[in-house]
């Protein structure tokens, strides 16, 4: 790994639990950070419980509750979520999902789709209103063919308009902002 990539991909893959609770709560708006290298993609979402469920608290009913159940299912199903270029062979790891204790259903616990840590405040809330993290990581057998990133975020989610990107890719660190018109990245493999 070049070394000025590997500590902007450390800074940024560490940034997303220290930079985000200075950014404003905005439904309607989703941030991501995106890191591309040596065949593996790093992509942390962030996201409002709103945008995601419809409301910021705990479910009051069964049906509350199954709507937070089908927006877990949903936040886990990278496959549906992220799309690679096909020739890349890109793989998924299991993803990670961090559900603030608000937003758990009568009866759930905390949840994640792996084991880790838990040394870190799981309440992504900013002025009472709470955001969902989810984290995935995918594995590419091709890393030159990867050209492209597809996200199908604004399908799968329709109260989305935006999601800022935050991307580290071969060509070095860049912003973007994709919209439902715009929902592709393309992707810089230069070294």
């Amino acid at each position: 790994m070049h070394r000025p990539l590997a500590l902007a991909l450390a800074a940024l893959l560490a940034a997303p639990l220290a930079a985000h609770p200075q950014q404003a709560h905005v439904h309607g708006l989703a941030h991501a950070d995106i890191a591309v290298e040596d065949g593996r993609v790093e992509i942390t979402l962030r996201a409002t419980a709103y945008d995601l469920v419809g409301f910021e608290r705990a479910a009051v009913d069964a049906a509350e509750a199954a709507t937070i159940q089908a927006a877990r299912a949903l936040m886990l199903d990278h496959g549906r979520l992220w799309r690679f270029s096909v020739a890349a062979g890109c793989v998924a790891q299991a993803p990670v999902l961090e559900v603030p204790a608000a937003e758990q259903a009568e009866g759930d616990e905390h949840e994640h789709s792996h084991d880790h840590e838990h040394g870190h405040d799981h309440e992504h809330e900013h002025g009472g209103h709470v955001d969902w993290l989810a984290r995935y990581r995918f594995d590419c057998t091709r890393p030159e063919a990867l050209r492209t990133i597809d996200v199908a975020l604004f399908q799968a989610v329709p109260a989305l308009q935006n999601l800022r990107v935050q991307l580290i890719d071969g060509s070095g660190a860049r912003a973007l902002e994709l919209t439902p018109a715009q929902a592709r990245i393309v992707l810089d493999s230069a070294p």
